[in-house]
């Protein structure tokens, strides 16, 4: 039993590392890199890495999952101190949720190609796996929301969560410019599109939270 829990230990942590080093690779890239490079990175043989992953697929949507389960641990925290007024709750809401994402700077860009990942490359078990967590994310996430926003119906809180999590890639899309773009907005004529990511996204959570909780 002993030897056992030791393995799985050992196994948990290697897992661990190559994902730090994967998350790492990928901050630095924008891109994932290929197995053998993460491998070494995380100080693992390349064949130990199959493992616990099948294709580089399955370690995209690995590292998407572990932004997922770090943002749905902040919440819990961020859920649990909200004050009961509806005003009140969106302000803090959107200042400590703006916090959280930024925190998790793999989150949006991941995210935001998972879509293509998903559906044309990995298989449906881990597929399954995925959503499956997110969707149990939600709904806890959600029945915290009702329980300190009862003037939430049932259900309603997941709702919200999947509609704020929605804003928060749509904005990150529109507004992460690369830097030559970014330069070129300084010009006059274009300044309106000039908007720092993070002070939209505060702004229009806020909003969003405030029209759903009144």
């Amino acid at each position: 039993m002993g030897r056992n829990a030791m393995n799985d230990t050992d196994k948990a942590l290697r897992r661990r590392a190559f994902l730090d080093a994967a998350h790492r690779l990928y901050r630095e890239r924008r891109e994932l890199p290929a197995v053998a490079e993460i491998a070494v990175s995380a100080g693992l043989a390349k064949g130990t890495v199959y493992r616990y992953f099948r294709s580089k697929e399955e370690i995209f949507v690995a590292l998407l999952e572990d932004d997922f389960e770090a943002l749905f641990r902040a919440l819990e925290s961020i859920l649990a101190a909200l004050p009961t007024d509806a005003t009140g709750a969106a302000v803090q809401f959107a200042r400590r949720y703006t916090r959280a994402v930024l925190d998790l700077p793999d989150l949006l860009p991941l995210a935001s190609l998972a879509n293509g990942v998903l559906e044309q490359n990995l298989p449906l078990e881990p597929m399954r796996h995925f959503k499956a967590g997110l969707a149990g994310g939600l709904t806890q996430a959600g029945k915290r929301i009702e329980q300190h926003c009862p003037q939430l119906s049932r259900g309603h809180g997941a709702t919200l969560l999947l509609q704020t999590y929605a804003l928060t890639l749509g904005l990150w899309q529109a507004l992460d410019y690369p830097p030559q773009l970014r330069e070129l907005l300084r010009d006059p004529q274009l300044r309106i599109l000039d908007r720092r990511f993070s002070t939209e996204l505060e702004s229009a959570v806020r909003r969003l939270w405030q029209g759903a909780l009144t």
